[in-house]
């Protein structure tokens, strides 16, 4: 799959925050996972999807919908053991956030094997990644700048449209991740 490269933004700074490949550990490793929403669950619905122009082609068997309070993005899964294991999880509900407003990220409720997965260091702007030793994913809404430490990133996916909404998300949600096509879900609407 080819996708097109988005130019890259200079990165924006949290005051008083330093952007050093410690903080990104951080960034990727203190949120809490809401995961699968058990029955009799009182997590807070998940809005009406909204029209969203931006989502306008028709979405692919590799496809899953983030449905966030801004609307909803359209990521395009990659071909690897990795994704395809992120894929058999969903549908799910993760608690996001964004304290250094350069990444959504949240913990997954299991891991994801990446033995002889590819790793990333540098990662690109509208990219899901999973982050292994805290079992994070995290989508990169701007560009981080410099690169994190080992063990890297795993890529799972691009987003394709709608990474304004990722962006506009806040720095605290609830993002609802199922599959675009295929079998319908039922996650309590």
């Amino acid at each position: 799959m080819t996708s097109t490269r988005r130019p890259r933004r200079q990165p924006r700074l949290v005051a008083g925050a330093a952007l050093v490949p410690a903080s990104v550990v951080a960034l990727l490793a203190c949120w809490t996972l809401s995961g699968p929403a058990p029955s009799g669950s009182t997590l807070p619905a998940v809005p009406a999807l909204p029209t969203d122009a931006s989502v306008s082609r028709v979405p692919r068997t590799g496809d899953v919908f983030l449905r966030v309070p801004a609307g909803r993005a359209v990521v395009s899964l990659d071909d690897t053991p990795a994704a395809r294991a992120f894929a058999a999880m969903l549908p799910l509900r993760v608690s996001m956030g964004d304290p250094m407003g350069q990444a959504k990220s949240g913990r997954l409720p299991a891991p994801i094997d990446v033995s002889g997965a590819a790793r990333v260091f540098d990662p690109r702007e509208g990219e899901l990644y999973y982050w292994a030793p805290s079992h994070t994913v995290a989508i990169f809404h701007d560009d981080l700048g410099q690169s994190v430490p080992p063990p890297g990133l795993v890529r799972l996916g691009v987003v394709d449209s709608g990474l304004s909404s990722i962006d506009e998300a806040g720095n605290s949600f609830l993002v609802r991740i199922e599959p675009a096509a295929g079998t319908p879900t039922t996650m309590g609407s």
